[in-house]
């Protein structure tokens, strides 16, 4: 949480103020000039007050007031309803007067409180605009937990990252809707309307933690284009099925149940790589893959962020790529 200074000028534009953003635990209201006007249409009282608050407490009371039941903001927010109803009284508090009904089953607000929410609307975007230009938000990466496993902690020492876990279809999504700025996926399917680029490239392969483990039922995932590639080789190159112990619907999972067992899991090289297992001989040809990073067009400061996230998953993969060369088949 952060407070702006009352002496911060909304008028003036912030590019030629100098004011410190501290970050607190709590606004006090004692601060504030014990001379109130009649009503809240004094802007520089309103200003006043609403830089003396918690930015939660002022956010509830917006969702409050929009979504005119104070359960449903506090379930919106995680809050318990008597947290919710302690807050909604600490803004009440702030400007000294009644600015909702506290009724049982209904939040209404006074001609006062209606007042106050679009004041309150801008005052908060002022607020993150500001905070935005003293700190960049992080950026919004959405891909899968077999591929952030093998990302995630290398990234961390360039970029703050806000990550979303979820299936490749997902986090297309999510860049088409402005959910995420960049997601990194497989190259199995068609990903139009985002610019996309190779960060990696690699093999499916059969893996166990033993080199020399003997023909076995086999975990597999679910049936996506290389799973169904890898039935199909196995039937051309022993002319019998596949035998299938378990179908798991995650990458990681199958890693880690091959790590600590004598199962043989079907897996992206990069991820059994990191945790050491070694692909087994009596498999078919391994079948190819290339991981993308998808992203729509930036501005040319965020946008030379992105470039290095992207330049530094290209070396993780790289990285991968060569201790998986190191392997004998």
């Amino acid at each position: 949480m952060y407070h702006i200074p009352a002496n911060l000028n909304f008028q003036m534009p912030f590019e030629h103020q100098k004011a410190r953003l501290v970050p607190v635990h709590y606004m006090r209201t004692e601060d504030c000039d014990d001379q109130r006007p009649q009503g809240l249409k004094d802007e520089g009282y309103i200003m006043n007050r609403l830089s003396n608050l918690r930015i939660a407490d002022l956010e509830l009371f917006i969702t409050a007031g929009h979504l005119k039941n104070l359960g449903k903001a506090a379930a919106f927010h995680n809050l318990s309803q008597s947290a919710a109803s302690t807050a909604i009284l600490r803004v009440e508090a702030a400007f000294e007067r009644p600015l909702c009904t506290h009724e049982k089953r209904q939040f209404r607000l006074t001609p006062e409180g209606t007042a106050l929410i679009p004041k309150a609307e801008e005052w908060l975007k002022k607020f993150r605009d500001t905070i935005a230009i003293n700190a960049p938000r992080p950026i919004r990466l959405a891909t899968t937990h077999a591929i952030a496993r093998v990302v995630v902690p290398a990234l961390l020492s360039i970029e703050s990252v806000d990550l979303n876990l979820m299936r490749p279809d997902r986090a297309y999504g999510s860049i088409l809707r402005d959910e995420a700025d960049i997601a990194l996926v497989p190259d199995n399917a068609s990903w139009e309307e985002a610019i996309s680029v190779e960060v990696g490239v690699g093999s499916f392969q059969l893996y166990c933690a033993f080199p020399d483990t003997p023909m076995v039922p086999v975990i597999l995932p679910e049936n996506q284009v290389e799973v169904l590639s890898l039935i199909q080789r196995w039937e051309q190159l022993y002319n019998t099925r596949l035998e299938i112990k378990a179908r798991i619907p995650s990458w990681s999972l199958i890693a880690d149940i091959c790590a600590c067992s004598k199962e043989v899991g079907f897996l992206p090289d990069f991820l059994a790589t990191k945790l050491g297992l070694h692909p087994v001989t009596w498999q078919p040809k391994p079948s190819n893959y290339r991981i993308l990073a998808l992203h729509r067009a930036a501005g040319e400061v965020f946008q030379a962020r992105l470039n290095r996230f992207i330049n530094e998953c290209q070396g993780i993969f790289s990285g991968q790529t060569q201790k998986e060369s190191m392997h004998i088949f």
